[in-house]
């Protein structure tokens, strides 16, 4: 009978890099929600408002008639990422998905085994992030760039190819703008509790009262900058800030330029994300 040594050895083996390692939390965290159906149709909702405005550029494409909503770059604008249904879409999906990222390893104690896999903190926290973000902007970048070569194909109004490639980057900064914030604020609920669904009541909570909060005050003090209590005021005026001006556009949503609304989501953003690595630190001392 052959003697097997089962005494303990330690690991010699190589230590992946730690782009590696977030590169592969990253892709466990992104297939997550495409197993879901309730996600899927939420997500397909997303791409039928897109195809709703291809349906309208073919017609006037068969007509040659420009309908005005398609004129510039209002279809990105006011048709597609500053859509309130759209808006309602996007919240739901982070809700949804962000609020379990964080909330499901405290719950189940699976940090300390992260930890224990020569994963930092920082790791840690850049892949959950990231992994939020990506698929935020599968449902933002991704219509985005189908309504953009739609309109590159069938729209009828005559664009320079620098007018082309300036709308190109608008729409993927505003992207950013709706994404990067949404999921900074979205982990931090989510790294507060351990319940998924009370990190999605916290934030469906914290971006209604936003908005109620906002008209509240504008009805009582008469003052614009009431206006920048609502998330949702925020989103859309800097993100139409990136678009250049073609045309006849409507008045701007605030009555200030990029910098003070760039200042309020960034200090969010910041601050929550130093509330998910306090969080982190805590578990991690056992405390």
């Amino acid at each position: 009978m052959a003697i097997h040594d089962q005494s303990y050895a330690p690991w010699s083996g190589t230590v992946a890099s730690r782009g590696s390692r977030i590169r592969a939390m990253i892709g466990m965290e992104l297939l997550q929600p495409f197993r879901n159906l309730w996600i899927l149709l939420i997500i397909i909702m997303a791409f039928m408002i897109v195809g709703s405005w291809m349906l309208l550029l073919f017609f006037a494409a068969s007509q040659q008639v420009i309908p005005p909503q398609v004129i510039g770059n209002r279809i990105y604008r006011e048709g597609f990422y500053n859509f309130f249904l759209f808006s309602m879409i996007l919240m739901v999906l982070s809700g949804t998905v962000g609020a379990s990222l964080i909330a499901r390893d405290l719950r189940h104690h699976a940090l300390l085994m992260y930890f224990s896999r020569s994963i930092t903190r920082a790791d840690y926290l850049a892949g959950k992030f990231l992994s939020l973000v990506l698929f935020l902007l599968f449902v933002t970048l991704g219509p985005g760039l189908l309504l953009f070569m739609g309109q590159l194909g069938m729209g009828q109004e005559k664009v320079t190819f620098g007018q082309r490639l300036a709308d190109l980057g608008a729409i993927t900064l505003h992207s950013l703008i709706l994404t990067v914030p949404m999921s900074a604020v979205v982990l931090a609920f989510s790294s507060v509790t351990k319940r998924a669904y009370v990190a999605s009541i916290l934030w469906a909570t914290f971006f209604f009262s936003s908005l109620a909060f906002s008209d509240i005050l504008y009805k009582v003090l008469r003052k614009d900058w009431c206006k920048m209590v609502n998330w949702m005021n925020l989103t859309a005026h800097l993100g139409d800030l990136c678009y250049p001006r073609r045309g006849a556009s409507p008045p701007r949503i605030l009555e200030c330029g990029w910098v003070e609304p760039l200042t309020i989501l960034s200090a969010i953003t910041l601050f929550s994300l130093t509330v998910v690595w306090l969080r982190i630190r805590s578990v991690e001392a056992g405390e």
